[in-house]
C-alpha cells in the first residue's frame, strides 16, 4: 500500500493524460472528417445518429470504471480495516508488556527496600559485636549491646518470616 502514491504517479496519470489525448484527437478528428466528407447538414444528423448506440457505450463504460473504482475503494478501506486492527493487537500487547514491566519494576523496588533494611541490621548487628567484644566496656554496655543485638536479629528473622511468606503465596 505504500508503493501506490509512487505508481499512480508513474504509470496511471501519464497512461491517463495520453488516454485522454488520444480520445479527444479522434473527436476532433472525426469532426473535421464528417465536415468534409458529408456535404450537408441533414446528411451530417444522420450519420451522427448511428453513433447513438456508441454514446451508451461509452455512458455504459464510463459506469463500469466508476463500479471498478468503487471496488478498489473497497479494497483499500478493508485493508485499512485489517492494518488497525492489527496495530489495535499490537498495541494491546505493548500495554501488557509495559504492565508486566510495571510490576516488576515495583517488585525490584520492594525488593531492593528490604535488602538495604537487611544490610542496615547487619551494620547494627557487627556494631553490637564490635561492643560486645571490647574488653574495655562495662558489663551494663555490653548487656544492652546483647538486648539490641537479639532485638536486630529477631528483626531479621521476623524480615526473613515475612519475604518466605510472600514468594510461597506467589506474589
Amino acid at each position: 500500500m505504500n508503493n501506490r502514491p509512487s505508481f499512480i504517479k508513474k504509470i496511471i496519470v501519464p497512461n491517463l493524460t495520453v488516454l485522454l489525448f488520444v480520445v479527444v484527437g479522434i473527436w476532433v478528428l472525426s469532426a473535421i472528417l464528417i465536415l468534409v466528407f458529408l456535404d450537408d447538414w441533414e446528411s451530417r444528423g444522420t450519420f451522427g445518429d448511428l453513433f447513438g448506440a456508441v454514446n451508451a457505450l461509452f455512458s455504459g463504460m464510463a459506469f463500469a470504471g466508476l463500479l471498478y473504482t468503487i471496488i478498489l475503494q473497497k479494497q483499500d478501506i478493508n485493508l485499512q480495516r485489517e492494518e488497525i486492527i492489527a496495530n489495535r493487537l499490537e498495541l494491546k500487547k505493548s500495554a501488557k508488556a509495559q504492565q508486566n514491566s510495571e510490576k516488576a519494576l515495583k517488585e525490584q523496588v520492594e525488593q531492593m527496600k528490604i535488602t538495604s533494611k537487611l544490610n542496615a541490621l547487619n551494620t547494627i548487628i557487627n556494631f553490637y559485636n564490635l561492643q560486645i567484644s571490647n574488653p574495655n566496656n562495662s558489663e551494663e554496655i555490653i548487656s544492652k549491646s546483647r538486648e539490641k543485638r537479639r532485638k536486630a536479629i529477631k528483626e531479621i528473622d521476623a524480615l526473613i518470616d515475612w519475604v518466605g511468606d510472600d514468594d510461597y503465596d506467589g506474589n
